[in-house]
């Protein structure tokens, strides 16, 4: 593997030509040596800019030459997203969504099984395989209410992420449809990627009147995974924008002594801290909080 940081792209001019030759003629295989000679050791795949050039180059071919036929692109996607190889599991899961008009229950199973996957970071890309798909197929709408009750964390967590298909849109209800049963994981990586990310950093910057309603119907809930939730929906730079707001919400979930709810007030607190230092100071001494940092302990010298 090849173990480098000071460029964002290792594909030489030589490399691309060949690529695109091998797409032309169909020969996946000879792709995926390519980018495997290229892998870093950042979770064992080549530079995310090569990639997104393969998948592009993919597109591209399948749109000039092929009118976009989803036959085309569900067979390449799947053949790559049955594949050992990571590099091509990215690539696969990336094409498969654009044809699953040509076979929704075998490219569903694709979508599950690249979702969980041992590399976090194959992961993220069925992360956004999900969103994707959901935007092209809004009748998937139902299918992702349905998974988010799966058995694997990493597909909720990928639900989570499916909720991206209506920002563009601006429906709003809708993502929050899929969002609000998944308040209640007790699932970490669910949890750290829907309130403080999701919730909070995507749809609450782009959307504020309608997550601030949201996170206000939420504060009498008993679920203290959904009190953690909105405590950490302001631990982004959605707080930083509307601290006053934020800190009317976190003043009624103060209540909760749950210690899970009570760090992540904590935590958010601090957040805000930085930037809104009189304020968060002026809170804190309201409700008799205190946020400081215990002093580390030091080892002694022997």
């Amino acid at each position: 593997m090849v173990n480098t940081s000071a460029t964002d792209s290792l594909l030489t001019e030589k490399d691309k030509k060949k690529i695109k030759l091998h797409i032309s003629q169909g020969d996946l295989d000879e792709i995926v040596r390519i980018l495997k000679r290229l892998s870093t050791l950042h979770a064992g795949t080549a530079k995310t800019k090569d990639k997104r050039f393969v998948i592009s180059e993919i597109v591209k071919h399948a749109e000039n030459s092929l009118s976009g036929n989803p036959k085309y692109f569900f067979e390449t996607g799947k053949k790559l997203c049955d594949s050992s190889n990571d590099n091509a599991k990215e690539i696969g899961i990336s094409i498969i969504w654009r044809g699953y008009a040509q076979d929704p229950v075998v490219t569903e199973k694709s979508l599950l099984k690249i979702a969980d996957d041992s590399n976090w970071e194959v992961r993220e890309y069925a992360g956004n395989a999900f969103a994707n798909v959901l935007k092209q197929n809004p009748n998937m709408h139902s299918k992702m209410l349905k998974w988010s009750g799966h058995h694997s964390e990493n597909v909720r967590r990928a639900v989570v992420f499916s909720s991206l298909a209506y920002k563009e849109k601006g429906d709003v209800a809708k993502a929050f449809e899929i969002l609000k049963p998944l308040l209640k994981d007790s699932s970490k990586y669910v949890k750290k990627n829907l309130g403080p990310f999701i919730l909070g950093g995507h749809f609450g910057n782009r959307f504020p009147n309608e997550t601030f309603a949201l996170l206000r119907s939420l504060v009498k809930n008993k679920d203290t995974n959904v009190l953690w939730n909105v405590a950490m929906s302001f631990n982004n730079s959605f707080g930083n924008h509307f601290p006053e707001k934020s800190l009317q919400i976190l003043s009624q979930i103060n209540h909760s002594e749950n210690v899970s709810v009570r760090k992540a007030i904590i935590s958010t607190l601090r957040h805000l801290q930085r930037r809104h230092s009189a304020l968060i100071n002026d809170f804190c001494s309201e409700l008799n909080l205190s946020i400081k940092k215990a002093p580390s302990k030091k080892r002694r010298l022997k």
